[in-house]
Protein backbone atom coordinates (compact mmCIF):
# COMPACT_ATOMS: atom_id res chain seq x y z
CA UNK A 1 0.00 0.00 0.00
CA UNK A 2 1.11 3.58 -0.49
CA UNK A 3 2.72 5.26 2.49
CA UNK A 4 1.42 8.83 2.80
CA UNK A 5 1.47 11.41 5.51
CA UNK A 6 -1.79 12.25 7.23
CA UNK A 7 -4.05 14.05 7.01
CA UNK A 8 -4.66 12.23 3.75
CA UNK A 9 -6.88 14.11 1.24
CA UNK A 10 -6.48 17.48 2.95
CA UNK A 11 -4.64 20.24 1.09
CA UNK A 12 -5.11 23.43 3.12
CA UNK A 13 -6.80 22.86 6.50
CA UNK A 14 -7.49 26.09 8.39
CA UNK A 15 -9.09 26.72 11.81
CA UNK A 16 -12.74 27.52 11.15
CA UNK A 17 -13.64 31.02 12.37
CA UNK A 18 -16.29 33.64 11.50
CA UNK A 19 -13.75 36.33 10.63
CA UNK A 20 -12.27 34.39 7.73
CA UNK A 21 -15.06 31.97 6.89
CA UNK A 22 -18.21 33.87 7.81
CA UNK A 23 -19.41 34.04 4.20
CA UNK A 24 -18.67 30.44 3.36
CA UNK A 25 -20.94 27.43 3.15
CA UNK A 26 -20.78 23.66 2.77
CA UNK A 27 -21.30 22.43 -0.80
CA UNK A 28 -22.19 18.70 -0.74
CA UNK A 29 -22.93 18.77 -4.48
CA UNK A 30 -19.16 18.85 -5.00
CA UNK A 31 -19.11 15.05 -4.74
CA UNK A 32 -16.29 12.70 -3.80
CA UNK A 33 -13.79 13.58 -6.51
CA UNK A 34 -11.37 14.70 -3.78
CA UNK A 35 -10.85 11.02 -2.93
CA UNK A 36 -10.44 9.58 -6.44
CA UNK A 37 -6.63 9.46 -6.33
CA UNK A 38 -6.06 7.25 -3.29
CA UNK A 39 -6.01 3.47 -3.11
CA UNK A 40 -6.66 3.24 0.65
CA UNK A 41 -8.19 5.17 3.53
CA UNK A 42 -8.02 4.91 7.34
CA UNK A 43 -10.79 2.99 9.07
CA UNK A 44 -11.90 3.07 12.71
CA UNK A 45 -12.99 -0.09 14.48
CA UNK A 46 -16.66 0.87 14.77
CA UNK A 47 -16.81 0.71 10.97
CA UNK A 48 -15.55 -2.86 10.63
CA UNK A 49 -18.98 -4.60 10.62
CA UNK A 50 -20.34 -2.33 7.85
CA UNK A 51 -17.12 -1.94 5.87
CA UNK A 52 -16.30 -5.65 5.66
CA UNK A 53 -19.26 -6.19 3.31
CA UNK A 54 -17.88 -3.83 0.66
CA UNK A 55 -14.12 -3.52 1.21
CA UNK A 56 -11.01 -5.50 1.96
CA UNK A 57 -9.76 -4.37 5.39
CA UNK A 58 -5.99 -4.55 5.85
CA UNK A 59 -3.35 -3.16 8.22
CA UNK A 60 -0.39 -0.93 7.46
CA UNK A 61 3.12 -2.32 7.44
CA UNK A 62 5.97 -0.87 9.46
CA UNK A 63 6.47 -0.19 13.15
CA UNK A 64 2.80 0.59 13.81
CA UNK A 65 -0.29 -1.07 12.43
CA UNK A 66 -3.45 0.81 11.50
CA UNK A 67 -6.51 -0.49 9.64
CA UNK A 68 -7.23 0.67 6.11
CA UNK A 69 -9.88 -0.07 3.51
CA UNK A 70 -8.43 -1.11 0.17
CA UNK A 71 -9.89 1.03 -2.62
CA UNK A 72 -7.69 0.20 -5.59
CA UNK A 73 -4.60 -1.59 -6.83
CA UNK A 74 -2.55 1.40 -8.01
CA UNK A 75 -1.42 4.20 -5.68
CA UNK A 76 -3.38 6.96 -7.41
CA UNK A 77 -6.73 5.35 -8.16
CA UNK A 78 -9.90 4.74 -6.16
CA UNK A 79 -12.20 2.23 -7.85
CA UNK A 80 -15.13 3.24 -5.63
CA UNK A 81 -15.34 6.84 -6.90
CA UNK A 82 -17.18 7.01 -10.20
CA UNK A 83 -16.37 9.33 -13.11
CA UNK A 84 -19.26 11.62 -12.07
CA UNK A 85 -17.65 12.09 -8.65
CA UNK A 86 -20.16 9.93 -6.79
CA UNK A 87 -19.31 7.02 -4.51
CA UNK A 88 -20.36 3.64 -5.88
CA UNK A 89 -24.06 3.27 -5.16
CA UNK A 90 -25.01 0.80 -2.46
CA UNK A 91 -21.59 0.70 -0.83
CA UNK A 92 -20.61 1.97 2.60
CA UNK A 93 -18.86 5.36 2.57
CA UNK A 94 -15.99 5.40 5.10
CA UNK A 95 -16.22 7.90 7.95
CA UNK A 96 -12.88 9.40 6.93
CA UNK A 97 -14.57 10.50 3.69
CA UNK A 98 -17.82 11.61 5.36
CA UNK A 99 -15.85 13.78 7.75
CA UNK A 100 -14.33 15.79 4.90
CA UNK A 101 -13.77 18.78 4.52
CA UNK A 102 -13.71 19.08 8.34
CA UNK A 103 -10.95 17.82 10.61
CA UNK A 104 -9.76 18.37 14.18
CA UNK A 105 -6.26 19.75 14.66
CA UNK A 106 -4.15 19.66 17.81
CA UNK A 107 -3.12 22.97 19.33
CA UNK A 108 0.62 23.20 19.97
CA UNK A 109 1.39 22.80 23.67
CA UNK A 110 -2.18 21.85 24.52
CA UNK A 111 -4.52 18.87 24.45
CA UNK A 112 -7.27 21.05 23.02
CA UNK A 113 -8.53 20.32 19.51
CA UNK A 114 -9.66 22.91 16.98
CA UNK A 115 -12.20 22.36 14.21
CA UNK A 116 -10.68 23.07 10.80
CA UNK A 117 -11.83 22.96 7.19
CA UNK A 118 -9.90 22.24 4.02
CA UNK A 119 -10.11 25.76 2.61
CA UNK A 120 -9.06 24.61 -0.89
CA UNK A 121 -11.85 22.05 -1.11
CA UNK A 122 -14.69 22.33 -3.61
CA UNK A 123 -16.93 21.41 -0.66
CA UNK A 124 -16.23 24.92 0.69
CA UNK A 125 -17.90 27.68 -1.31
CA UNK A 126 -19.48 31.13 -0.91
CA UNK A 127 -23.14 30.99 0.06
CA UNK A 128 -25.64 30.82 2.87
CA UNK A 129 -27.69 27.67 2.25
CA UNK A 130 -25.42 25.55 4.47
CA UNK A 131 -23.39 28.36 6.04
CA UNK A 132 -20.79 27.69 8.73
CA UNK A 133 -21.81 30.81 10.70
CA UNK A 134 -24.91 32.99 10.86
CA UNK A 135 -24.88 36.76 10.26
CA UNK A 136 -23.87 37.29 13.91
CA UNK A 137 -20.84 35.03 13.66
CA UNK A 138 -22.45 32.23 15.67
CA UNK A 139 -21.86 28.62 14.64
CA UNK A 140 -24.72 27.09 12.68
CA UNK A 141 -26.11 23.57 12.99
CA UNK A 142 -23.86 22.60 10.04
CA UNK A 143 -20.75 23.45 12.05
CA UNK A 144 -22.11 21.92 15.25
CA UNK A 145 -22.84 18.62 13.49
CA UNK A 146 -19.38 18.64 11.92
CA UNK A 147 -17.74 19.23 15.29
CA UNK A 148 -19.70 16.40 16.90
CA UNK A 149 -18.82 14.03 14.07
CA UNK A 150 -15.12 14.95 14.20
CA UNK A 151 -15.01 14.52 17.97
CA UNK A 152 -16.61 11.10 17.69
CA UNK A 153 -14.20 10.09 14.94
CA UNK A 154 -11.24 11.27 17.03
CA UNK A 155 -12.40 9.22 20.01
CA UNK A 156 -12.94 6.15 17.84
CA UNK A 157 -9.48 6.60 16.36
CA UNK A 158 -7.94 6.43 19.84
CA UNK A 159 -9.76 3.13 20.42
CA UNK A 160 -8.59 1.94 17.01
CA UNK A 161 -4.98 2.72 17.91
CA UNK A 162 -5.34 0.67 21.10
CA UNK A 163 -6.77 -2.28 19.16
CA UNK A 164 -4.05 -2.08 16.52
CA UNK A 165 -1.29 -1.95 19.15
CA UNK A 166 -2.74 -5.09 20.73
CA UNK A 167 -2.61 -6.95 17.41
CA UNK A 168 0.96 -5.79 16.94
CA UNK A 169 1.97 -6.87 20.42
CA UNK A 170 0.35 -10.27 19.92
CA UNK A 171 2.43 -10.76 16.76
CA UNK A 172 -0.45 -12.08 14.70
CA UNK A 173 -0.08 -9.69 11.76
CA UNK A 174 1.83 -10.92 8.72
CA UNK A 175 2.90 -9.33 5.43
CA UNK A 176 0.56 -10.12 2.58
CA UNK A 177 0.03 -9.29 -1.07
CA UNK A 178 -3.14 -9.18 -3.13
CA UNK A 179 -3.78 -10.25 -6.69
CA UNK A 180 -6.87 -9.53 -8.73
CA UNK A 181 -7.56 -11.16 -12.07
CA UNK A 182 -10.01 -9.13 -14.11
CA UNK A 183 -12.59 -10.82 -16.37
CA UNK A 184 -10.50 -9.76 -19.38
CA UNK A 185 -7.61 -11.82 -18.00
CA UNK A 186 -5.51 -8.88 -16.81
CA UNK A 187 -3.83 -9.36 -13.42
CA UNK A 188 -3.22 -6.60 -10.89
CA UNK A 189 -1.17 -6.98 -7.71
CA UNK A 190 -0.57 -4.99 -4.54
CA UNK A 191 1.78 -5.45 -1.58
CA UNK A 192 3.00 -3.55 1.47
CA UNK A 193 0.20 -4.34 3.90
CA UNK A 194 -0.54 -6.88 6.63
CA UNK A 195 -3.38 -9.18 7.61
CA UNK A 196 -4.16 -11.35 10.63
CA UNK A 197 -2.65 -14.81 10.30
CA UNK A 198 -5.33 -17.32 11.30
CA UNK A 199 -2.82 -19.91 12.49
CA UNK A 200 -1.09 -17.39 14.75
CA UNK A 201 -4.53 -16.32 15.99
CA UNK A 202 -5.35 -19.88 17.01
CA UNK A 203 -2.05 -20.11 18.88
CA UNK A 204 -2.70 -17.10 21.11
CA UNK A 205 -2.34 -17.71 24.83
CA UNK A 206 -5.51 -18.17 26.85
CA UNK A 207 -4.81 -14.89 28.67
CA UNK A 208 -4.45 -12.89 25.46
CA UNK A 209 -7.49 -14.55 23.90
CA UNK A 210 -9.56 -13.75 26.99
CA UNK A 211 -8.50 -10.11 26.77
CA UNK A 212 -9.46 -9.95 23.09
CA UNK A 213 -12.86 -11.47 23.83
CA UNK A 214 -13.54 -9.17 26.79
CA UNK A 215 -12.64 -6.09 24.77
CA UNK A 216 -14.85 -7.13 21.86
CA UNK A 217 -11.83 -7.38 19.58
CA UNK A 218 -12.46 -10.92 18.34
CA UNK A 219 -15.50 -9.72 16.41
CA UNK A 220 -13.35 -7.06 14.77
CA UNK A 221 -10.75 -9.66 13.79
CA UNK A 222 -13.44 -11.87 12.27
CA UNK A 223 -14.86 -8.89 10.34
CA UNK A 224 -11.35 -8.23 8.99
CA UNK A 225 -10.98 -11.87 7.91
CA UNK A 226 -14.45 -11.90 6.32
CA UNK A 227 -13.55 -8.76 4.39
CA UNK A 228 -11.02 -10.71 2.32
CA UNK A 229 -14.00 -11.93 0.30
CA UNK A 230 -14.59 -8.37 -0.91
CA UNK A 231 -11.56 -8.66 -3.20
CA UNK A 232 -13.96 -9.96 -5.87
CA UNK A 233 -16.05 -6.81 -5.58
CA UNK A 234 -12.96 -4.66 -6.02
CA UNK A 235 -12.06 -6.62 -9.14
CA UNK A 236 -15.56 -6.11 -10.55
CA UNK A 237 -15.36 -2.36 -9.96
CA UNK A 238 -11.98 -2.19 -11.66
CA UNK A 239 -13.33 -4.01 -14.68
CA UNK A 240 -16.44 -1.81 -14.79
CA UNK A 241 -14.33 1.34 -14.83
CA UNK A 242 -12.17 -0.07 -17.58
CA UNK A 243 -8.87 0.97 -15.97
CA UNK A 244 -6.35 -0.11 -13.41
CA UNK A 245 -6.57 0.99 -9.79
Amino acid sequence: MTNRSFPLLYKNPQPLNPEQHGQLSLNPQAGYGFAHETNSLPLVIEEFPAACRDYVIVFTAGESAMPLVMLGMNPDHNAYVQTNGQWTEGTYVPAYVRRYPFILAENEGSDALTLCIDFDSTWVAPGHEMAFFDDKGVKTAVTDRALTFCQSFHQQMQQTIEFSKALQAAQILVEQHAKVTLPNGESLSLSGFRVVDEEKLRQLSAKTMQKFVERGWMGLIYAHLISMGSMNKLGSLLQAKGQEA
